[in-house]
């Protein structure tokens, strides 16, 4: 088995031993490492750590941390032990939501409009590079500033997400102005469909097979 996978599997399993408490302590953790790192298999390892501790508090009658500047203390001290994600990494991970988004956009239309073809020209190229790089940017210099815990920094994570879909649809409608003539790619729109869905789970699996491949993972499985 993908040695991601097992040790995300033994990590749920184990999450179950823990009190209520401390499974909400440690899901606050780990959803907050999750937004401002990405750097997912680091992040399951720090969860494999904080299971063996969390077992051991509540073994003696204690929770995960005492107290949430506890938990503060511990995400200031794990996040620079992150690994830092080079912009290729960022593509692994968006990709295959662009594709999947564009392949279920297209199985709702395909009823209302069945006749459709869809035409994939190099403005939609242009974007969609546009879109990785943003994307990039706007994480790296911005998103991974964003303190603990994330429920106290909602309107900033709320505030970077639609300066993100504006400036998406921004550049889209730009590039659509100058360089939407040029097709590059012409299918039916239930052709489209099934291929942007299938590319997109091509992408996934490429995705998580690099993530078994981490040589940190070895020395836990």
């Amino acid at each position: 088995m993908n040695n991601y996978i097992a040790l995300r599997k033994a990590n749920r399993m184990r999450t179950k031993l823990l009190t209520e408490e401390s499974q909400a302590q440690l899901k606050e953790v780990i959803h907050y490492l999750r937004r401002v790192s990405w750097d997912f298999c680091g992040i399951e390892l720090v969860r494999s750590d904080l299971l063996d501790i969390s077992i051991q508090a509540n073994a003696e009658n204690q929770e995960l941390f005492h107290s949430i500047s506890d938990a503060k203390t511990f995400v200031e001290e794990v996040k620079p032990s992150l690994k830092t994600l080079r912009a290729g990494d960022y593509f692994w991970f968006v990709a295959p939501l662009y594709f999947f988004g564009w392949g279920v956009e297209g199985l709702i239309l395909y009823p209302l409009v069945p006749g459709w073809m869809f035409e994939f020209s190099l403005g939609h190229l242009m974007q969609l590079v546009v879109a990785m790089a943003a994307f990039c940017g706007l994480f790296r210099r911005m998103m991974e500033q964003v303190g603990f815990p994330p429920r106290e920094h909602w309107l900033k994570y709320a505030t970077w997400l639609v300066l993100y879909i504006v400036t998406l649809y921004g550049t889209g409608w730009f590039f659509n102005q100058i360089a939407g003539n040029l097709v590059l790619l012409r299918l039916p729109i239930l052709s489209y469909s099934v291929f942007c869905l299938l590319l997109g789970s091509g992408l996934y699996a490429i995705h998580f097979w690099r993530y078994g491949k981490d040589p940190r993972l070895s020395a836990r499985i």
